[in-house]
């Protein structure tokens, strides 16, 4: 059961640091897996396996837990009364033969005495004598409630006229599933059997069906009491624990204890992984705020497409322009081949105005002129259905954090997604304009008005040279005039005609990027949803699988505190606690 125990606590610790790491839980999970108690009363021998019963007197101040004490051992162990005002010693009784591993950090291990003996009587028990639960000091208090991790039954001794105080009964309720109890009320000639039965009462509250509540008195002198002591029965008490396997089911008791709190833990945590119903909801959040961002964004981004598209059309060169630079860069490159070499000219190139669009190849100058199409306003709109998704999350239960991640990534290159469709879209759309039988159509008529002017000016020499072997034998005149003109009209309707026509077929520049800028946006805003999508879909899945994890540990865990503690003994049947049916205390 012990290394069941501690491997079940290590699995735990290692799926909330795991968890932890991936962003799922915060310092509060942490805490809460912090605050379960791991200490147990094993850890305070070197042998596991044959160590002794733990069995601490608790109780507040004045009680007579140190008397109780050196009147069972048979000797002065415990100091007492004005020997010990401000019960700050942790005393620890225990057999010469048992062997102590190093005490445990959460132990007052300073202010620990450790008194052994040799008593057979006793090998079976260390006895723990700690501070009173109700000192006025903190750190009193403190040094009794780190001893209880430590205990297998703890003797609550209490006092006539004080077996109602709040902070034992509280101990109490908090601590009732973890440890075996049994009941002395010292002082028992300052007592009256009504209050006996009042303590009873409120102890059957508190989940003890029969709880075994003994009276006597430790004082040094015969006293007249109410009833009889039962101080024997203490001893005898104990030793029916002892025989009834009590070691063990009372340790067994303490880990189930532990058990379902630790599971506590885990389902705490596993809160902020949300469930399949949670992700749902998150990811409609998302569909249905994105889908009025995508319609605002396109919207709102038309005036910019046409702008980009009027400005890239303006940059499309007709043939005059084409004709114009060459001629014109002809005519420089002669100017400066004439120029006398005595002359030194600086030919150093002038930079470009900062104003002036870049003189770059097709990618820059694209990349230069589309630019302007995703700015903070779509950013604003994307990182508002992020937002939106994020409250939804917090909403469910879920922890943001790991999502957040992922959607911050994408975020972050959404305006590289949208551009880079977009200039794909443009640089596709410029090299191949129209369909396939439009283009065919084109190249057609860019070769008819290639070899129309060609042929025509074939057949005008031809023409020519006939004409004028004709008139040089005198069988014929020179051609005039009216010839050339002629000639010059048959050439230019040969080249008219299909240059007309191709330029008809010309598709607008301005329509087809304005076109295809909205194809291209639409689909970047598109991948960017299908990535979020994605992304919701991996946390999703990581999620599940920590709930998975998760749920293994518990389904171990619950095997082990639900197998039941056996306690067919009468006597473990009185020591061992129900869950609390009412509340009990002053």
């Amino acid at each position: 059961m012990g290394s069941t125990f501690g491997e079940l606590v290590s699995k735990t610790r290692a799926w909330f640091e795991g968890t932890r790491a991936a962003g799922w839980l915060d310092e509060a999970d942490l805490d809460r897996l912090n605050a379960v108690e791991r200490a147990t009363p094993s850890d305070l021998f070197a042998d596991e396996d044959a160590r002794p019963l733990v069995v601490a007197f608790f109780g507040g101040t004045g009680a007579g837990k140190s008397s109780l004490l050196n009147r069972l051992a048979g000797a002065r162990v415990a100091r007492t009364g004005v020997e010990r005002p401000t019960s700050r010693e942790v005393t620890l009784f225990v057999h010469e033969s048992v062997r102590l591993a190093d005490l445990p950090a959460g132990l007052p291990v300073e202010d620990v005495c450790i008194e052994r003996h040799a008593s057979d009587e006793h090998r079976d028990v260390l006895w723990i004598d700690a501070p009173d639960i109700d000192s006025t000091q903190e750190e009193n208090r403190r040094r009794a409630l780190a001893c209880l991790p430590h205990v297998d039954l703890v003797v609550y001794v209490v006092s006539p006229e004080r077996y109602r105080d709040d902070v034992g009964w509280r101990v109490l309720l908090e601590r009732g599933q973890k440890h075996g109890w049994m009941f002395v009320m010292n002082r028992w000639d300052e007592g009256d059997p009504s209050q006996r039965d009042d303590c009873a009462q409120m102890l059957r509250g508190a989940g003890f069906d029969d709880p075994l509540l003994l009276v006597t008195c430790c004082a040094d002198r015969a006293l007249d009491l109410p009833s009889a002591d039962q101080f024997e029965q203490i001893q005898q008490s104990i030793d029916a624990v002892l025989a009834a396997h009590g070691v063990r089911e009372l340790e067994r008791l303490g880990h189930r204890a532990r058990l379902l709190e630790l599971r506590a833990a885990i389902l705490a945590a596993c809160a902020h992984l949300g469930e399949d119903k949670g992700w749902t909801a998150v990811s409609s959040a998302w569909e249905r705020h994105w889908q009025r961002a995508r319609a605002t964004i396109l919207e709102g981004i038309e005036w910019p497409m046409r702008n980009a598209a009027g400005r890239l059309a303006a940059r499309e060169s007709t043939v005059a322009e084409k004709v114009t630079r060459t001629v014109g860069k002809a005519l420089v490159e002669g100017i400066k081949a004439g120029r006398s070499p005595e002359r030194k000219v600086d030919d150093t190139p002038v930079p470009a105005r900062e104003a002036d669009p870049p003189n770059a190849p097709a990618a820059s100058e694209l990349a230069y002129l589309t630019e302007s199409l995703w700015d903070d306003w779509p950013q604003s709109k994307l990182d508002g259905c992020v937002d939106v998704t994020e409250i939804e999350l917090r909403r469910a239960g879920i922890a943001p954090g790991p999502l957040r991640a992922r959607l911050e990534d994408i975020t972050g290159e959404a305006r590289d997604e949208v551009m880079r469709h977009v200039q794909d879209e443009v640089r596709t759309a410029l090299a191949r304009r129209g369909g396939g039988l439009h283009r065919a159509l084109r190249r057609v008529l860019g070769f008819l008005t290639a070899a129309l002017p060609s042929c025509a000016l074939a057949w005008v020499a031809y023409v020519v040279v006939r004409g004028f072997l004709q008139a040089s034998t005198g069988d014929g005149a020179f051609f005039g005039t009216e010839f050339a003109v002629h000639s010059a009209l048959l050439v230019g309707v040969a080249w008219a005609l299909p240059f007309t026509l191709d330029r008809l077929m010309r598709p607008s520049v301005e329509r087809l990027v304005l076109r295809v800028m909205r194809r291209g946006f639409a689909a970047g805003l598109d991948a960017i949803a299908e990535r979020v999508v994605q992304g919701l879909a991996a946390a999703g899945e990581e999620a599940r699988a920590h709930l998975e994890k998760a749920k293994s540990i518990t389904d171990e865990i619950s095997a082990a505190a639900l197998r039941p503690v056996r306690i067919q003994d009468s006597m473990l049947s009185r020591v061992i606690a129900a869950r609390p049916r009412e509340s009990v205390g002053a």
